[in-house]
C-alpha cells in the first residue's frame, strides 16, 4: 500500500493482493521508522458503517471505507473511491486507488500484484 499527501488530500493506492484482502473484511497496515525510535502508522480498513472517515491519533493514520463500497469497487472495474470529510470548514479530500502497473521506472518500483493497465486506464 501506498501512501501520498498532496495539500488537504490524502490517497492510498492498493494493488490486487491487498484489495482482495479488503474486500473479505482484512484491514491493510504499513508501519514507517523514523530516526530517534519514532515511527508512523498508516491502516485502511473495511467497516460497518455508510461513510467513510479518517484520523490521525499517537502516530496512526486510519481511514475506514464502507465495506459495502469496498466489495463493490473491488469487483469493478472503477480505478479508486472517492471521499470529501469534513474538516474545521474546509474538507480532506480521501482517494483510495487501485494502483496500476507502472510504465517507466526501475525494476525495483515495479510491483507484481499491480493491476494491468488498460486503455481506459491511461
Amino acid at each position: 500500500m501506498k501512501l501520498r499527501f498532496r495539500q488537504n488530500s490524502l490517497r492510498l493506492r492498493v494493488n490486487q493482493r491487498e484489495v482482495n484482502e479488503l474486500a473479505s473484511g482484512v484491514a491493510l497496515e504499513e508501519d514507517v521508522s523514523f530516526p530517534g525510535n519514532t515511527r508512523m502508522r498508516y491502516i485502511l480498513e473495511p467497516y460497518g458503517q455508510h461513510t467513510a472517515a479518517a484520523s490521525f491519533v499517537g502516530g496512526v493514520i486510519r481511514v475506514s471505507a464502507p465495506g459495502n463500497d469496498v466489495k463493490q469497487w473491488a469487483n469493478s472495474d472503477a480505478i479508486g473511491m472517492y471521499f470529501d470529510l469534513p474538516v474545521d470548514g474546509s474538507s480532506l479530500r480521501v482517494a483510495i486507488e487501485k494502483d496500476l502497473q507502472c510504465t517507466d521506472g526501475s525494476p525495483e518500483e515495479q510491483d507484481p500484484d499491480a493491476f494491468p493497465r488498460s486503455e481506459k486506464s491511461c
